[in-house]
């Protein structure tokens, strides 16, 4: 697969930008490199709509709302279907088996509702406070989210697949060290780049992603496609929240 078709397939399978149908190998094999390019675009999008809207006046709140829908849309409410069935499925006490089972479902549990509305508030919370900050911090804030919360998916894929056959075992499948170390590179350089907030990122994101694969390994096993949803979307909120900081 050439660079250029790994490239469409991965904003084809990643987002909802319209790129056009690009084939996808069994193993997701090169797509998965291009989960750092991937991130960086979607927080720009956002920041491309969080700006114009601060700078033409609007209420902080309509700002944040405003950006988060953006990046919703963009990535098609992808990881956010992570998020409720992570919450509907690892927060309840039953066996790993029925978590799985849980987690399958398409269904949306109170626990999936509230986890849902924390991070998407989380989210706009954050996005309404970058408003009102300098515009290069606040694109550097969305770009550095998107990136990092991508990036832990990396971090993700040390741990087994939970499901065969599934999104996660798929992602395991294709993916080479090289990818890994190249992500994490970007990260600490973007992190370098955002100076002190991007360490107060680095340690969020750490922080989450340890806890988060914590539960996931004790709970059901190892991960799962919406477990790395999860990731990616309190990753985001996480460093979103560190770039707020004074």
């Amino acid at each position: 697969m050439s660079i250029i078709t790994s490239f469409r397939a991965g904003l084809a399978f990643f987002t909802r930008i319209p790129v056009g149908a690009a084939p996808l190998p069994p193993t997701l094999s090169g797509v998965v490199a291009w989960l750092p390019a991937v991130g960086l675009l979607v927080g720009a999008l956002a920041a491309l709509a969080l700006l114009p809207a601060a700078r033409l006046g609007l209420p902080a709140p309509l700002c944040g709302i405003g950006a988060a829908l953006v990046w919703t849309v963009v990535t098609g409410g992808l990881h956010l279907d992570g998020v409720a069935d992570c919450g509907d499925g690892l927060l309840v006490e039953t066996s790993p088996e029925r978590r799985l089972a849980i987690m399958k479902d398409s269904r949306l549990g109170s626990f999936g509702a509230l986890a849902l509305f924390f991070v998407l508030s989380i989210k706009v919370a954050a996005l309404a406070a970058l408003a009102g900050m300098p515009s290069l911090h606040a694109l550097g804030a969305c770009c550095l989210a998107g990136l990092l919360g991508r990036c832990q998916v990396f971090a993700g894929m040390r741990l087994p697949s939970a499901r065969p056959g599934g999104l996660g075992a798929m992602m395991h499948d294709g993916m080479k060290p090289r990818y890994a170390y190249t992500a994490l590179g970007l990260c600490l350089a973007a992190c370098l780049v955002m100076g002190r907030h991007g360490l107060y990122s680095l340690l969020a994101a750490g922080l989450v992603a340890f806890w988060l694969l914590s539960a996931a390994r004790k709970r059901i096993g190892g991960v799962t496609g919406d477990v790395f949803g999860a990731l990616i979307e309190t990753t985001e909120c996480a460093v979103l929240a560190a770039c707020c900081l004074p």
